[in-house]
């Protein structure tokens, strides 16, 4: 059995786990920071966006409702006034100025009419006498048929009227004194007024704005050629989604992908609702250029990092390598490949405390070469290195149990510690060993050279035994002094009661 650098853990052995676990922490942190920061900019902007969208909303709704406050007040008296008998028995031309407001200057005035039962214009004020057309198929005409329809605004239409012009008609129902359907009183606003002022905007790209009317039929929306905004906010007015103000994501995507996100502002007094989608592409353009930009920042710093810390690992391993490697050389004999005297106290000190834990006996063989300065001087240290070697290996080879350990002590000496085995199995692996030395044939190292004989010291600390370390290896030197003193080539035991030392088997004569 071999003892190397692993049998001993060295100071920070542990530290090798540091690098990578400082390595995923890095990572881990880096991420979540940019992370952090990247989500609270995409609110940021978010919100940015959704209020930015909302003052848009409320400024042209202001302006909306303000126009059609004007309108709306005019076409309230002129209602009044069509159901008045006296103002109803004057001549044409006269009824006419009456009726009609001339003071009504809204933006986007198209013209004032009043209706009769049958659909026939009976007043106009754009045209005196009141042009000729039938107007009972109009939606603001049929609306009036119900009781409650109360005001009611348009789908956009061409104007008969107006040469074609696209036109939203405002209509309030007409009641005479019986609570009859006496006609109805209808102005109308251009479409153009509508795109003036949505062209004014300056809207980012995939955002549209439109409004709509009760029903969720738009009357204007810009750009014109964006219908994603008005086919959301349909299907959304349609389900009642409306309303109320609020932010809902629309049903399908925009043409340059992404989401739509729907804020709808209800007109004041009248069932028109302005609704702007907003695109999140369009709304989040600079922050996924900052998110590519943070990405490629972070990928960077996390290739730097990891290169880094793997850098710090290797040089870190490399290192542990290396003081495992000279560990395992300060404990190594360079000439046997054994260990050394000091792997060997080592040992013999763990064994001991071992031994003295679970209660076992514990034994120690010193192992000398019989008559080795005769060989260094017959044949040189080269063949007797040689010897030495050959020596090391067959004592390694033969006390092959797992727990055997042996050990060049120094010289031409050898140790061999035996855990948990007594004298008799001592005795009978030592024996083994000096046979085995004993039948090599050395000429191939040395021409002359038939072989080499050892003697082997004995000693074994019994499980009662309170003796130390040096006293056991003591009692082995003297054992091997006796079996040296006593004709060589033999083992011998040490009594377990430290008399001198008994010889317990001579097995041949000294080579």
């Amino acid at each position: 059995m071999r003892f190397g650098a692993g049998h001993f853990p060295g100071k920070g052995k542990l530290q090798l786990w540091v690098p990578p676990v400082l390595a995923a922490l890095a990572v881990v942190l880096i991420v979540v920071v940019q992370g952090w920061a990247l989500w609270g900019r995409y609110q940021a902007i978010w919100q940015l966006e959704t209020n930015s969208a909302e003052n848009t909303l409320r400024t042209i709704a202001a302006n909306i409702e303000r126009n059609l406050d004007v309108i709306g007040l005019a076409l309230e008296r002129l209602a009044a006034g069509a159901v008045d008998p006296s103002i109803s028995a004057l001549p044409p031309e006269i009824r006419g100025k009456v009726l009609f407001d001339s003071s009504v200057r809204a933006s986007g005035f198209g013209a004032m009419l009043v209706i009769d039962p049958r659909g026939q214009i009976l007043a106009d004020s754009a045209a005196d006498p009141p042009r000729v057309a039938s107007l009972a198929d109009r939606d603001y005409f049929k609306a009036q048929l119900a009781p409650d329809a109360g005001l009611f605004v348009s789908a956009p239409f061409p104007s008969r009227i107006s040469n074609g012009e696209p036109s939203v008609a405002i209509s309030r129902r007409l009641t005479d004194a019986d609570g009859r359907f006496a006609g109805v009183a209808v102005a109308t606003v251009r479409v153009s007024y509508f795109r003036s002022l949505f062209e004014n905007l300056t809207l980012r790209q995939g955002h549209t704005i439109v409004l709509l009317n009760a029903d969720g039929t738009p009357i204007y929306g810009y750009p014109a050629s964006d219908n994603v905004a008005a086919d959301g906010a349909r299907r959304l007015a349609l389900r009642g989604g409306l309303s109320e103000a609020g932010v809902w994501q629309a049903e399908a995507p925009g043409d340059e992908g992404g989401n739509r996100y729907l804020l709808s502002h209800r007109i004041s007094g009248y069932p028109l609702v302005l609704v702007m989608a907003i695109s999140s592409v369009g709304a989040l353009e600079g922050w996924y250029q900052q998110l590519a930009v943070s990405a490629a920042v972070v990928l960077c710093t996390l290739l730097i990092v990891v290169f880094t810390i793997r850098t710090l690992h290797l040089a870190l391993l490399r290192s542990r390598e290396m003081e495992a490697m000279l560990q395992r050389l300060s404990l190594t004999d360079a000439l046997t490949g054994l260990p050394n005297r000091r792997a060997c106290d080592l040992m013999l000190a763990h064994e001991a405390l071992r031994a003295a834990r679970d209660k076992t006996e514990l034994s120690v063989a010193m192992i000398d070469i019989d008559y080795f300065k005769r060989v260094n001087d017959r044949y040189g240290h080269q063949i007797g290195d040689r010897v030495i070697a050959r020596v090391a290996a067959t004592i390694e080879a033969t006390a092959r149990r797992a727990g055997d350990y042996a050990a060049r002590y120094g010289g031409e000496e050898f140790m061999l510690i035996l855990p948990s085995t007594g004298a008799d199995g001592a005795l009978f692996l030592a024996e083994r060993v000096r046979r085995a030395i004993e039948g090599q044939d050395l000429q191939a190292e040395a021409p002359g050279l038939s072989g080499v004989t050892i003697s082997i010291g004995l000693a074994t600390r019994s499980v009662d035994d309170a003796s130390t370390i040096e006293d056991l290896v003591q009692k082995a030197d003297r054992a091997l002094y006796n079996a040296k003193s006593s004709g060589r080539n033999r083992v011998v035991a040490a009594s377990a009661r430290e008399e001198p030392a008994a010889e317990y088997r001579r097995v041949s004569d000294p080579a």
